[in-house]
């Protein structure tokens, strides 16, 4: 069935598309008129004033000779240019919300919310002092997001309030992330950088050296400004590909220049493949102080794992779950992915089934999507992704799962093409929760990038000021790292010394 929607001359394209592809998730949408559409949908602007915008949505099911339509209206606070833009297009997106809901009697969970981090706008409005009743009220009516998602969001925001009573105040504060590179095998559905470890194999001495040389420079920023660091988390890429000579390196390297390890809140590892995961390498984590370490199962079925090009066997995951765990780390977390290719509800099942015999300290729960460069989303035709209906059944069940056995959501955040325009939740036994992802979901710190493929996000009470970028390749990144650090410490001097700190 063709789908045609005309929007005159408004620019939302990207924006109406993907709203409508969440209720007909197959069928073709197009912005010129065509006769043999069986949907045709009108959508204008009706009114444009300084503080208030309107639209209306017309929609005509050609097939059944049925019309409906929508109005809705939003005042534009605070006025200006960029507010009445954004008040615009949710206005636009909330009727053909409407006339779609209308039509299909189906319900988004997230309604017409596309931002990654839905609880930025809970806690936004918790630290203006409004009560959670006017929350809901802003959540229900303004994006139409389901009740159950609005429970799950009150809930989250109590629990990070909890683990992180200064939420409000860590701007003064950084965290650390350090990208290593290089992977075993590159899945199917990633798009971090992940090179081949026959690249480690020519890259990784220059690469640690240029590592060092970042630590050195922005350690020197951090202990002239005193500066805390609330977390550092190490990940990638797999930072487990490292051999065990060369993660010592890394960390004698950190605590050689990163000040006052003994204060930092938490120390995560992303040791995500479980085929990198040796008693060597466990050893050395052990003896630098890793609090908190990731071993990713993803899925315990083995077609699966094949599909995705993990390369490694369900029975791996357990046993090096078991060697971390004797070794005497205390928060270990696991990841599985929900809506891979060709997996059922009873695959789903199966996997938890495994995860429960474990009893991991967090479980992430994520759902599949379509990352423009990864794998899956170039040869999507090729892969047997399951359908939306599927998928909400796999997070439901999940969701249940978890807090059945103890777990409480911490964190959640979304991406622009997750499958059933669901989300990814992460789950955690009491006093689990990871500081570093809260910080960074809830953007309400700087975060420092070093290392391949880093990003460094600069925020100064929540207000997102800009990104720096490390390189993806690692020669690029040894190539490239002194000019991109001077980058980062201009800007870092600029967000942190008091002169540049706008005076009330």
């Amino acid at each position: 069935m063709l789908i045609c929607i005309d929007l005159g001359d408004l620019k939302y394209q990207r924006e109406t598309a993907r709203l409508t592809h969440l209720f007909f998730e197959e069928d073709p949408v197009t912005f010129e008129e065509q006769e043999e559409a069986a949907i045709y949908i009108k959508l204008r602007l009706t009114e444009q004033r300084e503080d208030y915008v309107a639209a209306r949505a017309d929609l005509y099911d050609r097939n059944r000779g049925q019309h409906l339509s929508s109005v809705h209206g939003r005042s534009v606070t605070p006025p200006g240019e960029a507010a009445q833009k954004k008040r615009s297009k949710q206005a636009v997106l909330w009727v053909l919300h409407d006339v779609l809901e209308q039509l299909t009697g189906e319900q988004q969970p997230w309604g017409i919310l596309t931002g990654v981090r839905p609880l930025k706008l809970v806690h936004n409005m918790l630290e203006e002092g409004k009560g959670t009743a006017e929350i809901r009220t802003v959540l229900k009516s303004q994006y139409l997001i389901a009740d159950e998602r609005i429970d799950l969001l009150l809930e989250i925001a109590d629990v990070q309030l909890k683990a992180m009573p200064d939420l409000y105040q860590i701007d003064k504060q950084v965290s650390l992330y350090i990208g290593i590179p290089f992977c075993p095998t590159h899945c199917a559905y990633c798009t971090f950088p992940a090179y081949s470890m026959e690249d480690k194999a020519t890259y990784a001495p220059s690469f640690l050296d240029a590592l060092e040389r970042e630590f050195a420079r922005i350690g020197e920023f951090l202990v002239e400004q005193s500066i805390p660091v609330t977390s550092v988390y190490l990940g990638g890429g797999t930072p487990t590909s490292l051999q065990a000579p060369e993660l010592t390196r890394v960390f004698e390297a950190l605590y050689r220049h990163i000040p006052d390890a003994d204060r930092w809140r938490e120390f995560s590892v992303e040791a995500g493949r479980p085929d990198t995961i040796t008693p060597e390498r466990v050893e050395v984590m052990r003896k630098y102080g890793v609090n908190r370490i990731s071993v990713n199962p993803q899925t315990f079925k083995a077609e699966t794992l094949k599909t995705i090009g993990r390369g490694h066997t369900p029975n791996i995951v357990d046993k090096r779950f078991h060697l971390v765990k004797e070794a005497g780390f205390e928060n270990i977390n696991m990841d599985m992915i929900l809506g891979l290719p060709g997996e059922s509800v009873e695959d789903v099942r199966h996997t938890r089934e495994r995860i429960e015999a474990l009893m991991p300290d967090s479980v992430t729960v994520h759902t599949m999507s379509f990352k423009r460069t990864s794998d899956v989303t170039k040869e999507k035709d090729s892969y047997d992704i399951p359908h939306t209906h599927i998928v909400r059944q796999m997070m439901a069940e999940t969701a249940a799962w978890a807090r059945g056995l103890g777990y409480h959501p911490y964190y959640v955040y979304r991406q622009k093409d997750i499958l059933g325009n669901l989300e990814n939740v992460g789950y955690a036994m009491p006093d689990k929760d990871s500081i570093y992802n809260i910080a960074i979901m809830e953007e309400r710190q700087t975060i420092i990038g070093l290392g391949g493929g880093a990003s460094t996000k600069l925020y100064k009470k929540g207000e997102f000021l800009g990104h720096i970028y490390n390189a993806k390749e690692p020669k690029a990144y040894v190539d490239s790292v002194d000019q991109t650090t001077d980058k980062k410490l201009i800007k870092l001097r600029e967000l942190f010394t008091e002169s540049a700190i706008p005076r009330s």
